[in-house]
């Protein structure tokens, strides 16, 4: 059973200092995210997906400490988009392999610890699925993401995969935002919870450890499988959706066997965000990405 903070109602004197955003972010790490060009374009998609609202909560509070849950929550969006979007191409290809079968025996495409990833992933996905579109109040979704240990594992994950995409090859002329910080402010954050405290970083590290590990394997099985599940499909039913390797599979299939060794995903999480960009440019061109992104996140190919 996964740890859980409630809240109780009124407020006690402890619970009304989670008013104020949890996360430490210095005035170093706020130059960097306001001169990175890729950040910029997320907070843009961000902005012109939905005016952020706060609700009657969080209205309250001051414009500094609004604009403080606003830049966390994008940085909290920028995380968890990577990690979302293997979770839906895993899908993508377990539907394409299973055919009709109900959507609950998808994980049995997978085997050992790929498969217990997949399925947490989908189960998380299901119960979090508002708190994974960042939408609503942003006040509430950053201290969503503090209120369960899965939410607390999620970004611990992304944190992790994040951490060498600064190291990784891109193939175009923006990089991904400088986020190596924030396992750091989330550690502090969790320290000085009321809640949580200091005492159980060790079991968040443990769980999101065996999570990271195991999408990396789901990560090594897609590409495995992702042949396999677009031949399936050529001789399957017209109207199963298309099957699309991705951007990131696609640069690492013509290496892959599926003996080989190495860990795949962080060319796949650049991927990942390669598509995000290059949707959020054409989305703050005027164009409308938030119908088409589902379905190209994984297909950009670079031929540099």
């Amino acid at each position: 059973m996964a740890l859980h903070r409630a809240f109780s109602f009124p407020l006690s004197e402890i619970e009304e200092e989670s008013r104020i955003p949890p996360f430490d972010v210095s005035k170093k790490d706020i130059s960097k995210l306001r001169s990175c060009e890729a950040f910029q374009l997320v907070r843009d998609l961000l902005h012109n997906r939905e005016e952020a609202e706060f609700c009657d909560y969080h209205d309250r509070d001051s414009r500094g400490d609004k604009e403080a849950w606003l830049l966390q929550r994008d940085i909290t969006y920028a995380l968890i988009v990577p990690i979302l979007d293997i979770y839906r191409h895993a899908t993508q290809i377990a539907k394409a392999l299973l055919g009709n079968r109900h959507i609950f025996d998808l994980e049995l495409v997978f085997r050992g610890e790929a498969r217990g990833a997949f399925s947490w992933l989908q189960c998380f996905v299901m119960e979090e699925d508002d708190w994974c579109s960042t939408r609503g109040c942003p006040g509430c979704v950053v201290t969503h993401a503090l209120v369960a240990e899965p939410t607390i594992r999620l970004i611990l994950v992304a944190c992790q995969l994040s951490s060498p995409l600064r190291h990784q090859p891109t193939y175009q002329k923006v990089s991904p935002p400088p986020l190596g910080f924030w396992q750091h402010s989330l550690k502090k954050a969790l320290d000085e919870d009321p809640f949580w405290g200091p005492d159980l970083w060790r079991t968040f590290e443990s769980r999101a450890k065996a999570l990271e590990k195991g999408i990396e394997e789901l990560v090594k099985q897609c590409l495995e499988f992702g042949p396999l599940a677009t031949a399936n499909l050529a001789v399957g039913d017209d109207d199963s959706p298309p099957v699309s390797p991705g951007y990131g599979f696609l640069k690492a299939q013509p290496q892959m066997l599926p003996h080989a060794e190495g860990n795949w995903t962080p060319s796949v999480v650049m991927g990942c965000w390669t598509s995000l960009l290059a949707d959020a440019a054409e989305a703050n061109r005027g164009g409308s990405s938030r119908n088409t992104r589902r379905q190209s996140v994984f297909v950009r190919c670079s031929t540099s």
